[in-house]
C-alpha cells in the first residue's frame, strides 16, 4: 500500500501490494463522514495522474481538500472494519 494524501478530513490509498506490480485500486476515504469511494482501471489511473500533477504544483492543504471533495458526491460506502 501507498499512502497518497492523509489529510484532517481524507485518507487516499494506492492498493499496490509490491513495487513494479499493479494497483488493486485506490481508495478514498472521507474520515469525518466515514464513507469511501473505491477506484479501479481507468479511473483511478486518472486520480493517480492528477494527483501527481497536483503535487507538482507544490499545494497547500486547501488545494489538496478541494482536490478530494471532486470525489465526494461518489463516496457513499459506509467504511467498516475488515
Amino acid at each position: 500500500m501507498l499512502m497518497m494524501i492523509d489529510s484532517p478530513y481524507y485518507c487516499v490509498v494506492d492498493l499496490v501490494m509490491k513495487t513494479g506490480e499493479p494497483s488493486s485500486g485506490i481508495e478514498i476515504v472521507d474520515k469525518n463522514n466515514q464513507r469511501e469511494l473505491f477506484l479501479q482501471g481507468e479511473a483511478a489511473e486518472r486520480f493517480r495522474q492528477e494527483v501527481y500533477y497536483l503535487a507538482a504544483q507544490q499545494p497547500d492543504v486547501d488545494d489538496i481538500e478541494a482536490f478530494i471533495e471532486r470525489y465526494k458526491p461518489w463516496m457513499q460506502t459506509p467504511v467498516t472494519l475488515h
